[in-house]
């Protein structure tokens, strides 16, 4: 059995066992809304779609079910809680694209972390670990920023290379420009909204990707681009893509949103501790009140199963950039 399998096996096993012991807890209440509603933001040209009220159990266990060498990878995801969206709230329907980021740049001049420093995460790099087997993952280099991804990308792909300080430079101008409080989401909603109406284990749902119109993951085609990567990889699924893909070149979840798990990271407003859920406020959190590092979700095309789950964290310095994280907006 492959070691991809075997890591898909224990997430299914984990999200069956979960649902089965907690079910009346952990099925998620939605407010119920007749038909969904939605606008294009012109300036931008992002879709919005309104995430309706309702509450969710944030947060998983699934660190538990891992090698305990592995556990700490997970274990921030704990312990599940029950969380309240109090307010409806708009969500881009798709990762921020290159073009609403020119507009941006265009406009204002501004220049991103990675252009102001030269460097990036997204360089392919080759070592030899302790166990004498060479393996590649990514590395920093000159000269990657949004302009330059390593790959060519047009218009209608999510911008990467950007920082947490770029994504919320970008929302503040288009505030200004439009008089409406445009935002990066919060930790909260953006895992309550990646779920969708019946909260799934991935943003496609709980099952294992097959057709190839989940989501952008690491692949076959992916695997054949970097045949030493370091990590595990589904090689029997084909999405389509080696990199990122044109927003919205998947399906939906049910709430509407494009490529929650997959295609590329996402920024969110809060800043991260490991240890918040033990202490978060039940609605409406907004993460810890100070912290060096921010929270970035949704796992990116590079990554496999677990790090796709929608309950999945990571973190970064605001500076921090790399090939595979983006941001996705609020309001």
């Amino acid at each position: 059995m492959s070691v991809y399998k075997k890591l898909y096996l224990a997430s299914l096993a984990f999200a069956i066992g979960s649902a089965t012991s907690v079910a009346s807890a952990k099925q998620p209440i939605v407010a119920q809304v007749a038909k969904p509603r939605s606008f294009i933001e012109p300036i931008s040209d992002l879709r919005f779609v309104l995430i309706p009220a309702g509450s969710f159990e944030m947060g998983s266990r699934f660190g538990e079910t891992q090698p305990q060498n592995d556990q700490r990878w997970f274990a921030d995801e704990a312990p599940p809680h029950r969380v309240s969206i109090s307010r409806d709230f708009w969500l881009a329907t798709t990762e921020t694209t290159l073009a609403a980021f020119r507009r941006f740049i265009e406009e204002t001049g501004y220049v991103t972390t990675a252009e102001q420093s030269g460097v990036s995460l997204g360089a392919y790099v080759l070592s030899i670990g302790t166990d004498g087997v060479e393996s590649g993952q990514w590395g920093p280099s000159k000269g990657l920023n949004w302009r330059n991804p390593g790959w060519r990308a047009d218009e209608a792909h999510p911008v990467t290379h950007v920082s947490w300080q770029d994504a919320n430079a970008f929302v503040r101008w288009l505030s200004d420009k439009t008089g409406r409080a445009f935002r990066l989401p919060t930790e909260a909603e953006w895992e309550y909204a990646a779920g969708g109406p019946d909260h799934k284990l991935y943003s496609w749902g709980d099952g294992l990707p097959v057709t190839g119109r989940e989501g952008n993951i690491a692949d076959s085609r992916f695997a054949k681009a970097y045949p030493r990567w370091k990590y595990p990889v589904l090689a029997s699924l084909d999405d389509r893509h080696v990199h990122t893909s044109p927003v919205a070149s998947y399906d939906a979840n049910g709430f509407g949103l494009f490529d929650m798990s997959g295609n590329v990271w996402e920024w969110t407003a809060d800043r991260y501790a490991p240890d918040i859920y033990a202490s978060a406020e039940l609605t409406d959190p907004q993460g810890p009140s100070s912290g060096a590092e921010r929270v970035h979700r949704g796992g990116g095309f590079d990554w496999e199963l677990p790090y796709l789950r929608v309950a999945k964290r990571r973190r970064g310095t605001e500076s921090m950039t790399a090939i595979n994280i983006g941001f996705r907006i609020a309001l």
